[in-house]
């Protein structure tokens, strides 16, 4: 079993592919853990009024597509060899995390 090292105590020898490696899982344990009822009230009020939603698992639903996104993202960045259908992808990724990283911005700085 591989485990990464305490991120607060090792911030600066975190390598790229453990800053991967969790990207991968994290919307899995988002999906996991996650409850509307450990959002902020008013940080998860804030995103369903920029998603311009009532419901509150729609504000947990929005931030683990937003993290759905950077995993699949990094995922392309990281491959070994890149083809036009590859930027084709990388492009379309990168426009959607544009579309919602601002949604969610203030749960990824808490985060």
């Amino acid at each position: 079993m591989v485990s990464l090292p305490n991120p607060i105590s090792h911030n600066a020898s975190f390598m790229m592919s453990d800053y991967l490696r969790l990207a991968m899982i994290m919307p899995f344990i988002l999906n996991s853990f996650l409850e509307t009822s450990s959002l902020k009230e008013n940080e998860s009020r804030s995103i369903l009024r920029r998603i311009q939603e009532s419901r509150i698992n729609m504000a947990k639903n929005v931030i683990i597509a937003c993290w759905v996104y950077v995993a699949k993202t990094m995922r392309i960045v990281f491959e070994s060899k890149f083809t036009l259908d590859s930027y084709d992808e990388l492009q379309k990724c990168f426009e959607e995390e544009m579309k919602i990283l601002p949604k969610v911005q203030l749960f990824i700085i808490l985060i």
